[in-house]
């Protein structure tokens, strides 16, 4: 399974905005939740577009957590700025 920073480049990589094609700066591209194996990910264009993508990630039996694994998340959690119950309300 790649991890989250994988996700992010590859979006990064592959998705623009669908509304004026801007790519995505990487710091604009958010976890906003995880059910199952379903990523929700929050995505802002330069204009102010934002959008929200549902992506479904492969999971093997036995995953091995490495120490970068363990860094990615805590980077990722320490930038999350947003509300769960104030993504949701709307």
């Amino acid at each position: 399974m790649p991890n989250l920073m994988e996700i992010i480049r590859q979006i990064q990589r592959d998705l623009s905005c669908p509304i004026c094609g801007q790519s995505y700066e990487i710091g604009k591209i958010r976890l906003r939740g995880l059910f199952d194996r379903t990523l929700i990910i929050q995505t802002i264009c330069a204009s102010g577009h934002l959008t929200l993508f549902m992506t479904t990630v492969k999971v093997q039996k036995k995953i091995p957590i490495s120490t970068n694994d363990i860094i990615d998340l805590h980077k990722a959690l320490e930038n999350f700025n947003g509300d769960f119950q104030k993504v949701w309300k709307n």
